[in-house]
C-alpha cells in the first residue's frame, strides 16, 4: 500500500526525490493534512521541490494556516530532509 509506505518514513520507501506531484499530494492527504495537501498541488510542488522547501516556503508560500504549516514542516518536511539527505551522504 503506497499510503503506508510513505507514512513510514523509512529511507527504504520510495524516495522522496521521485516523488511526482501527486505522490506529495497523497503523502500529505495521507498525513492528515488534505485541506492542505492541495496548496501544494496548486503551487505544483514535486519531491525535489518538496526536499528545497524552506521553513518560510511553507509558512508564507503556501497560503496555508500557521498552524498546519509548523507542523507540516516540523514533523514532515523537515523529517523527510533529514531523512533524504542522511541517506544521500551514505
Amino acid at each position: 500500500n503506497v499510503h503506508v509506505a510513505l507514512l513510514s518514513l523509512e529511507p527504504k520507501s520510495l524516495s522522496p526525490i521521485d516523488w511526482s506531484m501527486s505522490d506529495v499530494v497523497s503523502y500529505f492527504t495521507a498525513a492528515g493534512f488534505p485541506e492542505q495537501a492541495a496548496a501544494f498541488r496548486t503551487q505544483e510542488i514535486d519531491g525535489k521541490s518538496l526536499l528545497l522547501m524552506q521553513r518560510s516556503d511553507v509558512l508564507t508560500g503556501l497560503s496555508i494556516k500557521l498552524g498546519p504549516a509548523l507542523k507540516i514542516y516540523e514533523h514532515h518536511v523537515k523529517a523527510l530532509q533529514k531523512i533524504h539527505f542522511e541517506v544521500e551522504e551514505l
